[in-house]
Formats: C-alpha cells, structure tokens, sequence
C-alpha cells in the first residue's frame, strides 16, 4: 500500500531501493540522533531484513517532486513489543516533512499491525523528535542510559492517546 502525502510518497521497499537506504544509513549526520551510522555491511543486513521481515511495517519516503529517495519510516517488533522508528534525510531537516509523513505512516502501521501500544526512544537533547512523537500522542515515560549517551523512553497507547488519527494523506494499494 502506498501512501501519498502532499510533499511524499511512502511506498513498500523493493530491491531498486538498496543502494539509496544504504547511503541514508551509512551517513554519519543523517544518523546523528540515532546512535551514529551503520557500515557498509551492517546497512546491506538491515536492508535485507527489512525487505523479508513480515512482522514489521516499513515505508520509503520519497520526494513528490524529484522522486528521489529521502527517508525510512519503521514499526519493528522486538520481544513481542513494537517500536516506532524514522529516519529523514538531512536535506530535508526543519520542514515539517517528518510530521507530514508519519502521522500517516503510524496510523496505517497501527492498522496493518493491529497495534495498541507502540514505543519509541530519542535522545534527551533532540528536542524536533520530542516535540514530532508528543504530536503523534507519545509519552514520556522514563529517561534512560545506555553506551551512546541518555535518552528518554516513550510509549503510545491507543487507549490513553490523547492524539486524533490522522487523514491527511491519501492510500492506494499498488
């Protein structure tokens, strides 16, 4: 299912996808927050687990306008808990682009997975994703440390959420 927003289009991964995901993730500043880049091999891992993994919900972002490629959207599940997770890139940083695409994006994700609690962590002084994950009703929880430095714990909660779903895009089946 492809979902279109009015600057993006967030579109199941394919193959032709690999070496644009592997730059993304392999790019120390667009990875800042996100406890530094991947290697070369670790990125390829990651892409090809995305593209086999049925029990996570994965979207590329990509420009309307240029059609090139400009971030990754995941809900990944882990020891039966579900977190959300994003990745734009630095070209495209303080537009609101990640607000536009991921309401949208968990929404569908929390269809698709028929999820009620989702969390998420970001880094305490990351202050644009503290703000983006309270938007998408996302609580503070607890804050945490771990070897890349302290971060805060979030959780959603579809029966404590305070946020509205979200209707500002449009889907498709491909």
């Amino acid at each position: 299912m492809t979902i279109a927003t009015s600057r993006a289009l967030l579109v199941p991964y394919t193959e032709h996808l690999k070496h644009d995901f592997i730059l993304l993730n392999c790019c120390p500043i667009n990875r800042l927050e996100m406890n530094g880049p991947h290697t070369l091999a670790s990125a390829k891992r990651v892409f090809e687990n995305l593209i086999t993994d049925n029990q996570s919900f994965t979207r590329a972002v990509i420009d309307n306008k240029t059609r090139e490629y400009i971030g990754h959207l995941f809900v990944t599940q882990s020891e039966g808990k579900h977190e959300l997770g994003y990745i734009i890139n630095k070209e495209y940083w303080n537009e609101g682009l990640a607000t536009e695409v991921l309401r949208p994006f968990f929404t569908m994700a929390c269809f698709e997975l028929d999820l009620s609690e989702v969390f998420a962590t970001v880094n305490i002084d990351h202050v644009p994703s503290i703000k983006l994950l309270e938007k998408l009703g996302f609580v503070q929880q607890e804050a945490k440390q771990d070897q890349f430095g302290p971060y805060y714990l979030y959780q959603y909660s579809a029966y404590g959420s305070k946020a509205t779903t979200s209707y500002g895009a449009v889907a498709q089946s491909a």
